[in-house]
C-alpha cells in the first residue's frame, strides 16, 4: 500500500474512534480498555511509519495536527517526541492548533514589543527586508491592515498564523521559524504586522534573493539543485495546509534563497500577506496586475474573483513557479519596478485582450501547453506531469478529481490527494 494511502486510512481510523469517546466513557471498563489498545495500536504503528517515511517526501502525517484525539497527543509525547524531529514538529503544531482552537492565551502573546529594535538592511521583495537585531540576522515580514479588514479579527489571524510558523523547523520543511509579531503604527493608528523570522545560522553568512531575482540573473544550476528546489517549495505547502493555512501569494517574489556559487539552497516561502485560516473570513478582493494574476487561477483574478480562495488555488500558483524553475526562466523581469513580460512567454496578445476571463482562460491554457511540450524534454516526465497535475487542480477532468469531492471538513482530503499528485511524483525523481 502506498504510504499516502495507508497514512490516511490510520488518520481515518483514528476519526472513527474518537466518535466514540462519550460513548465508551459510559460503559463498562473491558469495553473502554478494548477500544484503549485499538487506538493505541493504530497510534503506534502510524509513528513508526512517519520516522520510516521522514527521509522521503511523505509529510501526510502532518494531518494528523488536525484531529482532534486526546490519545494521539498522550502517545506522542509519551513515546518518542524527544527523539524525532518530525514527531516533536506534530507535538508542537498539535499543540498550536490547540490553543488557537481554544483561543487560551491573551491576544497579545506572540506579540515583541514596540521597542523591538531592527536595523533593517536590504528590501528583499516589496514586503520582505533583512535586518538584525542585536547579533541576530532576521528576515521582517510585512502585512498591511487594509481598511475592510476587522482589526481584531485580523489580529487574531496573525497570531494564529505566527504561533504556527513558530514550530517550524526550517531545515525540514521550507519555511523560517517565526520569532514573533510587532504592530506597526502611524500617527498611533494600527496600520499593519511585521512578522520576524529567524535566520537559521549556518545561512547567516549568505545573503537572500528572491527566487525571482535568481532567475533573472541567469546563472545556471544543475538538476538536482532544481529538483531540490521544486520539492522543498512542495513541502512547504504541505505544512501550511495541515496547519489550516492558505497563502494565496505564491511566487517567485515570495520565495527567497540562500544561495551560494554552484548552490541554490533550500528555499523559504515568505510573502504572508494575504494569507488567511482555511476556515477563515475571505474578502473577495482582487487586483488587476498582470505580474501577479499570472499565478492566479483565472477563477481567482481581477478585481473581483469569481470563487474564495482555497488550497487548490495555492497549488495552482506553485504549479507556475515550478514551471519558471522547469524551463529556468522568468516570466516576469522588471526595468525599475515596471513588470515586463519575460522572454518565452507567448501570451502578449491575451494581456491586451479587453475580456479579462477569455484571457485568463487563455494565459492558463498556454502556460499548460508549454508544460506538456517542452518539460519532459528539460526536466522529464515526471516532473512535466507534476507542474500539469497542479495546473489542472481544479479541472473537473483533472488528475486530482472534481473539487466537490475533496470538499471534507477538515481539507485533509485535499492535503492527501496533493502529496499522491505532486509530493510522491517529485520524491521519485530526487
Amino acid at each position: 500500500m502506498e504510504p499516502v494511502s495507508f497514512a490516511f486510512g490510520a488518520v481515518s481510523f483514528l476519526e472513527r474512534l474518537s466518535g466514540f469517546d462519550r460513548a465508551i466513557a459510559r460503559v463498562a471498563d473491558p469495553a473502554r480498555l478494548r477500544y484503549a489498545v485499538r487506538a493505541k495500536t493504530a497510534l503506534v504503528a502510524i509513528i513508526d511509519d512517519l520516522e520510516r517515511w521522514q527521509r522521503a517526501f511523505d509529510p501526510s502525517w502532518f494531518f494528523l495536527a488536525r484531529i482532534s484525539v486526546p490519545l494521539i497527543d498522550e502517545e506522542l509525547t509519551r513515546e518518542r517526541a524527544d527523539q524525532s524531529d518530525v514527531v516533536s514538529t506534530v507535538v508542537h503544531l498539535r499543540q498550536a492548533h490547540k490553543t488557537n482552537r481554544t483561543d487560551s492565551e491573551p491576544l497579545n502573546s506572540m506579540f515583541l514589543s514596540g521597542n523591538y529594535a531592527i536595523d533593517k538592511q536590504e528590501l528583499i521583495t516589496s514586503s520582505v527586508f533583512m535586518g538584525y537585531h542585536a547579533d541576530q540576522k532576521i528576515i521582517v515580514d510585512h502585512i498591511p491592515l487594509k481598511e475592510y479588514m476587522d482589526v481584531t479579527q485580523t489580529t487574531k489571524d496573525v497570531r494564529s498564523l505566527v504561533r504556527v510558523l513558530s514550530t517550524v523547523g526550517p531545515d525540514h520543511f521550507g519555511l523560517l521559524s517565526a520569532l514573533g509579531v510587532i504592530k506597526t503604527t502611524e500617527k498611533e493608528t494600527l496600520t499593519g504586522f511585521n512578522i520576524i523570522f529567524a535566520v537559521p545560522p549556518h545561512l547567516s553568512q549568505s545573503q537572500p534573493r528572491s527566487l525571482r531575482s535568481v532567475l533573472t540573473a541567469g546563472n545556471e544550476y544543475n538538476l538536482d539543485e532544481r529538483f531540490k528546489l521544486a520539492i522543498s517549495l512542495a513541502c512547504s505547502l504541505v505544512y501550511l495546509h495541515s496547519s489550516s493555512i492558505i497563502h494565496k501569494n505564491i511566487s517567485p517574489e515570495n520565495i527567497i534563497l540562500f544561495p551560494t556559487p554552484g548552490r541554490l539552497g533550500v528555499p523559504f516561502l515568505v510573502g504572508f500577506e494575504r494569507f488567511r485560516p482555511s476556515e477563515g473570513r475571505t474578502y473577495m478582493t482582487g487586483d488587476a496586475k498582470w505580474e501577479r494574476n499570472l499565478y492566479r487561477h483565472p477563477r481567482r483574478q481581477g478585481l473581483h474573483p469569481e470563487e474564495e480562495y482555497s488550497m487548490q488555488h495555492d497549488i495552482y500558483s506553485l504549479g507556475v513557479c515550478l514551471l519558471e524553475v522547469g524551463l529556468w526562466t522568468s516570466f516576469v523581469q522588471y526595468k525599475g519596478s515596471r513588470p515586463l513580460l519575460g522572454p518565452g512567454l507567448p501570451i502578449g496578445e491575451f494581456l491586451c485582450d479587453r475580456d479579462g476571463r477569455r484571457s485568463a482562460v487563455q494565459i492558463k491554457q498556454t502556460l499548460l501547453e508549454i508544460a506538456e511540450s517542452r518539460l519532459p524534454v528539460l526536466m522529464g516526465k515526471i516532473y512535466a506531469n507534476v507542474v500539469v497535475s497542479c495546473l489542472t487542480c481544479l479541472d473537473r477532468d483533472g488528475s486530482f478529481g472534481d473539487k466537490a469531492e475533496l470538499e471534507d471538513e477538515d481539507g485533509i482530503l485535499v492535503g492527501v490527494r496533493y502529496i499522491e499528485k505532486i509530493g510522491s511524483r517529485l520524491s521519485q525523481i530526487y
